[in-house]
């Protein structure tokens, strides 16, 4: 199964935002959506997000992250779990 990243906002231009400083590109996102996902082959890969989303956290506050790494479970990412979840990911998956 692959991993996924869901980030939610009910401000899509704050959401926008956000994936335009994390890939420094223009992403785009369908109107009136107010989720973007990504699936990971790898889910190491995940943990920039992760990251980048916590340590922007102030500057984008309408925004709300959710990640999968098994089908149907999700994991809300907030300031109190983002470092458990990046050590657990490597720990899952060290390779």
């Amino acid at each position: 199964m692959e991993s996924m990243v869901k980030i939610y906002s009910k401000n899509l231009d704050e959401l926008s935002s956000f994936l335009h400083d994390f890939y420094k590109k223009e992403v785009n996102i369908e109107p009136n959506v107010s989720c973007w996902e990504h699936k990971y082959k790898n889910p190491v890969e995940m943990s920039d997000i992760v990251a980048a989303f916590i340590d922007n956290k102030s500057k984008y506050p309408k925004c709300n992250m959710w990640v999968s790494l098994d089908f149907g479970t999700y994991i809300n990412i907030s300031e109190s779990n983002y470092n458990y979840f990046i050590q657990y990911l490597f720990e899952r998956y060290p390779y």
